[in-house]
Protein backbone atom coordinates (compact mmCIF):
# COMPACT_ATOMS: atom_id res chain seq x y z
CA UNK A 1 0.00 0.00 0.00
CA UNK A 2 1.47 3.33 -1.05
CA UNK A 3 0.86 6.41 1.12
CA UNK A 4 1.31 9.63 -0.86
CA UNK A 5 2.08 12.57 1.43
CA UNK A 6 3.50 16.10 1.42
CA UNK A 7 7.13 15.97 2.51
CA UNK A 8 7.15 19.76 3.04
CA UNK A 9 4.51 19.48 5.77
CA UNK A 10 5.61 18.87 9.36
CA UNK A 11 2.36 17.19 10.42
CA UNK A 12 2.39 15.01 7.31
CA UNK A 13 6.00 13.94 7.81
CA UNK A 14 5.50 13.27 11.54
CA UNK A 15 2.42 11.19 10.72
CA UNK A 16 4.38 9.18 8.14
CA UNK A 17 7.14 8.45 10.65
CA UNK A 18 4.50 7.15 13.08
CA UNK A 19 2.76 5.11 10.37
CA UNK A 20 6.06 3.48 9.37
CA UNK A 21 6.66 2.63 13.05
CA UNK A 22 3.19 1.04 13.23
CA UNK A 23 3.02 -0.73 9.88
CA UNK A 24 6.63 -1.17 8.78
CA UNK A 25 6.97 -2.56 5.29
CA UNK A 26 3.20 -2.98 4.85
CA UNK A 27 3.15 0.64 3.68
CA UNK A 28 5.36 2.50 1.25
CA UNK A 29 5.72 6.23 2.03
CA UNK A 30 5.77 8.34 -1.15
CA UNK A 31 6.61 12.05 -0.90
CA UNK A 32 4.84 13.48 -3.93
CA UNK A 33 7.23 16.44 -3.95
CA UNK A 34 10.09 14.13 -4.93
CA UNK A 35 8.37 13.52 -8.29
CA UNK A 36 8.43 15.92 -11.22
CA UNK A 37 5.15 14.46 -12.43
CA UNK A 38 2.88 12.90 -9.80
CA UNK A 39 1.15 10.81 -12.45
CA UNK A 40 4.30 8.66 -12.27
CA UNK A 41 3.02 7.51 -8.87
CA UNK A 42 -0.45 6.72 -10.23
CA UNK A 43 -1.99 7.86 -13.53
CA UNK A 44 -5.04 9.41 -11.83
CA UNK A 45 -3.07 11.59 -9.38
CA UNK A 46 -2.70 15.33 -9.96
CA UNK A 47 -0.35 17.72 -8.18
CA UNK A 48 -3.14 19.99 -6.89
CA UNK A 49 -4.91 16.96 -5.39
CA UNK A 50 -1.66 15.82 -3.73
CA UNK A 51 -1.13 19.30 -2.27
CA UNK A 52 -4.65 19.21 -0.81
CA UNK A 53 -4.83 15.68 0.65
CA UNK A 54 -2.98 12.54 1.57
CA UNK A 55 -3.65 9.65 -0.80
CA UNK A 56 -3.48 5.91 -0.31
CA UNK A 57 -3.11 3.56 -3.24
CA UNK A 58 -4.43 0.15 -2.31
CA UNK A 59 -4.89 -2.64 -4.84
CA UNK A 60 -4.60 -0.09 -7.67
CA UNK A 61 -7.39 2.13 -6.30
CA UNK A 62 -6.71 5.68 -5.04
CA UNK A 63 -8.30 6.96 -1.83
CA UNK A 64 -7.90 10.54 -0.63
CA UNK A 65 -8.35 12.51 2.58
CA UNK A 66 -10.17 10.93 5.49
CA UNK A 67 -11.02 7.88 3.40
CA UNK A 68 -7.27 7.36 2.88
CA UNK A 69 -6.88 7.39 6.67
CA UNK A 70 -9.67 4.80 6.89
CA UNK A 71 -7.74 2.55 4.50
CA UNK A 72 -4.65 2.85 6.71
CA UNK A 73 -6.65 2.13 9.86
CA UNK A 74 -7.93 -1.09 8.30
CA UNK A 75 -4.38 -2.47 8.44
CA UNK A 76 -4.49 -2.48 12.25
CA UNK A 77 -6.66 -5.05 14.00
CA UNK A 78 -7.58 -2.65 16.82
CA UNK A 79 -8.62 0.20 14.50
CA UNK A 80 -10.34 -1.94 11.88
CA UNK A 81 -13.80 -2.06 13.46
CA UNK A 82 -14.35 1.73 13.82
CA UNK A 83 -13.55 2.26 10.13
CA UNK A 84 -17.00 0.93 9.28
CA UNK A 85 -18.47 4.04 10.94
CA UNK A 86 -16.94 6.21 8.21
CA UNK A 87 -19.54 4.85 5.80
CA UNK A 88 -22.47 5.73 8.12
CA UNK A 89 -23.95 9.14 7.26
CA UNK A 90 -23.02 11.80 8.32
CA UNK A 91 -19.75 10.50 9.82
CA UNK A 92 -17.88 10.21 6.52
CA UNK A 93 -18.99 13.71 5.48
CA UNK A 94 -17.93 15.18 8.84
CA UNK A 95 -14.62 13.30 8.70
CA UNK A 96 -13.86 14.78 5.27
CA UNK A 97 -14.73 18.33 6.46
CA UNK A 98 -12.41 17.95 9.47
CA UNK A 99 -9.68 16.48 7.27
CA UNK A 100 -10.03 19.37 4.80
CA UNK A 101 -9.76 21.94 7.62
CA UNK A 102 -6.60 20.32 8.99
CA UNK A 103 -5.18 20.05 5.48
CA UNK A 104 -5.82 23.73 4.70
CA UNK A 105 -4.16 24.74 7.98
CA UNK A 106 -1.42 22.10 8.12
CA UNK A 107 1.51 24.50 7.78
CA UNK A 108 0.17 26.76 10.56
CA UNK A 109 -0.56 23.71 12.73
CA UNK A 110 2.90 22.28 12.01
CA UNK A 111 4.44 25.54 13.20
CA UNK A 112 2.14 25.66 16.25
CA UNK A 113 3.19 22.14 17.28
CA UNK A 114 6.87 22.75 16.46
CA UNK A 115 6.87 20.26 13.59
CA UNK A 116 9.24 21.99 11.21
CA UNK A 117 10.64 20.41 8.11
CA UNK A 118 14.02 21.95 7.28
CA UNK A 119 15.12 22.29 3.70
CA UNK A 120 17.13 19.13 3.23
CA UNK A 121 17.57 16.19 0.92
CA UNK A 122 17.32 12.47 1.64
CA UNK A 123 18.08 12.98 5.34
CA UNK A 124 14.49 14.16 5.84
CA UNK A 125 12.88 11.36 3.90
CA UNK A 126 10.73 8.74 5.57
CA UNK A 127 12.04 5.24 4.92
CA UNK A 128 10.59 1.88 5.94
CA UNK A 129 12.73 0.06 8.49
CA UNK A 130 15.27 -2.19 6.85
CA UNK A 131 15.15 -5.87 7.83
CA UNK A 132 18.75 -5.77 9.07
CA UNK A 133 18.05 -2.81 11.38
CA UNK A 134 14.90 -4.46 12.70
CA UNK A 135 16.82 -7.67 13.49
CA UNK A 136 19.65 -5.83 15.23
CA UNK A 137 17.13 -3.84 17.27
CA UNK A 138 15.35 -7.06 18.26
CA UNK A 139 18.64 -8.57 19.41
CA UNK A 140 19.27 -5.58 21.69
CA UNK A 141 15.76 -5.72 23.21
Amino acid sequence: MQVVFDGHCGICTAAMVRLVEMYGTRIEPVDFRSYGDVSEIHPSLREDACKARMHVIRDGRVYGGAEAAVQLMQLHKFYRWPTKLYYVPPIGWLSERLYDWVSRNRFKLSKLFGLKVPACTDACSVHPPSPSKSKSKQKRD
